[in-house]
């Protein structure tokens, strides 16, 4: 199913209430469809999650009884895990997830989920000062762009205690040095604080050695 295509089309028009689209994944090197830009935080934020191995939209159609009433419904996101398991997402801003109707759609389908050993979420928004965070270090999610170079000559410099995005941007010596540290956060060589929001005064932390 990761692999899968979406099985139901979203398509775009003039009077649809959403904005829809492709998202550049980086942990499925390729495209994955949104239908909202609710839709797109969540794949943001789970394109940077270190524990996501695969991403997929739209990813099955989930079809069974429900005391009296038989249910049909598709998943917004389906998340594959290091773990080897699997979290399906549905998206929906709280006022609507908080409507009798949909709670009860939402919960038979974490109950079909529980039935399978899948983990489900109803995500409804995040920080948005993370959200900004992790789109801004996104920007070197193509990891394949940065030098491994610029890598490898600031991964000893990082381990220093308190130096700022700025500082550790200029120890590369190179107008990359900045696209470099972001690739770093992104990929986890490096962390920070994402609840505040990003600029050069951020304090870095080295977590683990340069590839």
């Amino acid at each position: 199913m990761i692999q899968g295509l979406p099985v139901r089309k979203v398509r775009s028009h003039p009077r649809r209430r959403h904005y829809a689209g492709m998202f550049w994944s980086a942990t499925n090197r390729g495209h994955v469809l949104y239908e909202s830009r609710l839709e797109l935080d969540r794949l943001w934020l789970a394109d940077y999650a270190p524990e996501v191995v695969g991403i997929a939209a739209q990813p099955m159609w989930l079809c069974g009884p429900d005391g009296n009433d038989m249910r049909r419904h598709v998943p917004d996101l389906l998340l594959q895990r290091t773990d080897s398991g699997f979290t399906v997402v549905d998206v929906k801003p709280a006022e609507f997830a908080r409507r009798d109707e949909v709670a009860q759609v939402f919960a038979w389908t974490e109950r079909v989920c529980a039935s399978r050993g899948w983990s489900y979420e109803v995500w409804s928004g995040a920080d948005p000062v993370v959200l900004a965070n992790v789109r801004t270090i996104g920007a070197a999610r193509r990891f394949g762009w940065v030098a491994s170079g610029s890598l490898s000559a600031m991964a000893t410099t990082t381990a220093r205690v308190g130096m700022t995005l700025d500082e550790v941007s200029a120890s590369a010596k190179n107008p990359g040095g900045r696209l470099a540290v972001l690739a770093m956060l992104w990929s986890g060589i490096l962390s920070v604080d994402l609840l505040v929001p990003l600029s050069g005064q951020s304090v870095l932390t080295a977590v683990r050695n340069a590839p």
